[in-house]
């Protein structure tokens, strides 16, 4: 499977404030200005002027870890962290906080899959809130140009979709037999999939602004819990990380040509 139950290699803190509110429905990424380091930072698209929430480190550079701060300061205590992972250093290995304190901390595996015509990331986690019943489900990042992408104010019509695949060998099979489905209606795949989460790159170009994310779907209400709404902001990060260290590579392989 796609997930594991074992401690991530940092303490990580889980505000108070987060398990009351959760995370914004939409969140818009933004480069810090900075000369010397390499920080993101996450603000509520929903309010105008809104203070930064929390801030994503690449303290070791585009090839090393990430890290999300639970707070807007870089010193603030690390939320989560990803680590490359995989024979290849091609997955990503998602910390997650503890969600009480006899609860443990979790780690999550992000899976990349490229082939002919198709890449995509998928991961797997136990889902569900509160004391109702809790599955393992699939989830599968895939490229999108899509009405729920077209839809992000101030995007450009170009990004990613989180479509959740659904529990158990079912989900599995779906992972296996779609790369890219073709767009559907209503918030669903053409295959029959509901997308609970989607990010935009921006409509203009920009030295700051990266994107934007946004829950849709059973992604807004709650209802697949406060780790999995973490994950999906932390493995959309790695997608980021990842097209970053793809067009580095590429620069340096024309530059040397």
């Amino acid at each position: 499977m796609g997930h594991s139950h074992s401690q991530p290699s940092a303490a990580l803190h889980l505000p108070p404030s987060l398990t009351h509110t959760g995370l914004p429905p939409r969140i818009a990424a933004a480069y810090e200005k900075s000369w010397t380091k390499i920080t993101i930072l996450l603000s509520d698209a929903t309010t105008p002027n809104a203070p930064t929430g929390y801030a994503i480190t690449l303290d070791q550079g585009w090839y090393g870890s990430m890290t999300m701060r639970a707070g807007p300061r870089t010193e603030d205590p690390a939320l989560a962290e990803v680590q490359p992972a995989g024979r290849m250093r091609q997955d990503f290995a998602v910390g997650l906080p503890a969600l009480g304190p006899d609860a443990p901390q979790r780690a999550e595996v992000l899976r990349y899959v490229v082939g002919w015509k198709r890449e995509m990331y998928w991961f797997a986690m136990e889902v569900g809130n509160g004391n109702g019943a809790r599955q393992v489900e699939r989830f599968e990042w895939r490229r999108s140009r899509g009405g729920e992408v077209k839809g992000v104010e101030g995007g450009s019509g170009w990004g990613w979709k989180l479509v959740r695949m659904g529990a158990g060998e079912a989900g599995a099979a779906a992972a296996e037999g779609h790369g890219h489905a073709e767009e559907g209606v209503d918030g669903l795949t053409s295959d029959g999939k509901e997308v609970v989460a989607v990010w935009a790159n921006p409509g203009t170009l920009s030295l700051t602004k990266l994107g934007q994310f946004e829950f849709r779907g059973s992604g807004a209400t709650g209802e697949l819990g406060l780790l999995w709404s973490i994950m999906a902001v932390m493995s959309c990060m790695c997608i980021w990380q990842k097209t970053m260290q793809s067009a580095i590579t590429t620069g340096v392989v024309a530059g040397a040509a």
